[in-house]
C-alpha cells in the first residue's frame, strides 16, 4: 500500500500503534524527493513519522532508485544512535537521533519517533539570516561522532560496504550529471569521483545538510539516513559545507557570518576527531572536503537536485566560479578555499535584489 495522509492513521491502528478511538491527525512533510514521509500526531502518545520508500523521484529529470534502500536506512540509523550515544566531546546542543519504533518489510517503510512540534529547520533558520554559532559547532561535533566513532571499523564496513544507493542518490545524479552539463570540468570532476570511490575510512551519512538538522530546545536532531554507507567522510563534508556555502551566496554581499558558522562546524569536528583520526589524515581530508564543497555546490546549480534558492543569474554566476575555480586549482588548506568563496562573495554587487528575503 501507498502511505499518505489519507491511509496514514487507519494503518496505524491496524498495527496497534493507535487505540480504536484514538484520535490523529496526519501531515505530508515536504522537503525530500525520494519517500512519502507521514508525520502523525497522536491523541494518547507521543508523536511519530512514518517514512516510505519510492521508487521514482520526486523531480523534474528522470531519477530511480531501488525502495530496497528503506532498509539501508534502517540500518544506519540504528548505528547513528550508537555512534552518537558513545559521543567523545560536549558540544553546545544535545545530539541525536530519532528511535526506530517498528518496520514493514512488505510496504518498505518504518516508524519512527518524531522531533518536538517547536522544532526549527535549520536550512530556514539560514535563509532568514539568523546564525547560531552553538548550532554549527554542534554539527561539526555530531559530524565527527559519526565519523570519529566509526573510523576503520571492519564490522561497520562489512555491514554498510554496498555503496549502490549512494551511486543512485549521489554520485551519478549529482557529479556525473554536473560533468555532462560543464564538459571543460569534467575532468576534474571524474578525478573527484574516483577520489570519493577509492577513500574509504568510516561511515557516511551522506545527506548531512541543513534540512535534514532539526533544532529544537537546545537539541540538535539529525534525519534521513539512506544514503549511509562505508566510505570517504570527505563527502560527507563538503555536502555540509556546501549548503552552508550556498546559504552565504544567497545573502551575499552581507555573508561574513556564513563563513564564520564554518569555522564554527570545524572547532566542532576537530574537537571530536581529535586523536581518532591522525594530523596527516585530517589534512587531506579537509582537502578533500573543499573538492566535494565545490562538486556539490555545483550540482545543486546544475545537477539533477537543483536547490529552490538562489534564483537571480549573479549569484549563481559567482557559484559557478567559485566552483570552477576550487576543482581547477585544487587548493590543499581550508584557508585557501575560504579565501577564494570569500572573493566570489564580495563580487556580488550591492545593487543585487534580495531575493525575497
Amino acid at each position: 500500500m501507498r502511505i499518505d495522509a489519507t491511509n496514514a492513521a487507519e494503518y496505524l491502528r491496524s498495527r496497534g500503534y493507535l487505540a480504536p478511538r484514538e484520535e490523529a491527525k496526519a501531515q505530508i512533510l515536504s522537503g525530500g524527493v525520494s519517500n512519502a514521509v507521514v508525520h502523525i500526531a497522536r491523541e494518547y502518545s507521543e508523536d511519530l513519522v512514518l517514512k516510505q520508500a519510492r521508487e521514482q523521484l520526486n523531480v523534474a529529470e528522470p531519477w530511480f532508485c531501488s525502495v530496497d534502500r528503506i532498509w539501508r536506512e534502517i540500518d544506519v540509523l540504528r548505528r547513528c544512535q550508537s555512534l552518537v550515544d558513545a559521543r567523545r566531546s560536549s558540544p553546545p546542543l544535545t545530539i541525536d537521533v530519532p528511535r526506530l519504533l517498528f518496520e514493514d518489510r512488505e510496504n518498505h517503510l518504518y516508524a519512527m519517533s518524531a522531533a518536538p512540534t517547536n522544532h526549527v529547520v535549520w536550512k530556514n533558520e539560514l535563509l532568514s539570516g539568523a546564525v547560531r554559532t552553538e548550532v554549527a559547532v554542534s554539527c561539526g561535533a555530531l559530524l565527527g561522532a559519526l565519523h570519529a566513532g566509526s573510523w576503520h571499523d571492519a564490522e561497520i564496513e562489512r555491514q554498510l560496504d554496498d555503496r549502490q544507493f549512494f551511486e543512485d542518490l549521489r554520485l551519478d545524479p549529482y557529479y556525473r550529471q554536473t560533468a555532462r552539463v560543464h564538459l571543460s570540468l569534467a575532468a576534474p570532476i571524474e578525478r573527484l569521483i574516483d577520489s570519493v570511490w577509492s577513500e574509504r575510512h568510516c561511515l557516511v551519512h551522506g545527506d548531512f545538510s541543513p534540512k535534514n538538522l532539526l533544532v529544537h530546545d537546545g537539541h540538535l536532531m539529525l534525519i534521513d539516513f539512506e544514503v549511509g554507507h562505508y566510505g570517504d567522510p570527505a563527502f560527507d563534508l563538503g555536502f555540509f559545507l556546501s549548503h552552508v556555502t550556498l546559504k552565504a551566496f544567497y545573502h551575499a554581499p552581507g555573508d561574513a557570518p556564513f563563513l564564520d558558522l564554518i569555522d564554527s562546524f570545524w572547532d566542532g569536528y576537530r574537537a571530536e576527531v581529535a586523536g581518532v583520526i591522525s594530523p596527516h589524515d585530517l589534512d587531506a581530508l579537509i582537502q578533500r572536503a573543499g573538492l566535494n564543497l565545490a562538486g556539490c555546490a555545483l550540482a545543486r546549480l546544475d545537477g539533477k537536485s537543483k536547490i529552490d534558492y538562489l534564483d537571480d543569474g549573479v549569484r549563481r554566476d559567482a557559484v559557478r566560479e567559485f566552483c570552477r575555480t576550487v576543482l581547477v586549482s585544487q587548493p590543499k588548506q581550508w584557508s585557501d578555499v575560504r579565501l577564494l568563496a570569500a572573493e566570489s562573495l564580495a563580487s556580488v554587487p550591492n545593487s543585487i535584489d534580495s531575493q525575497t528575503k
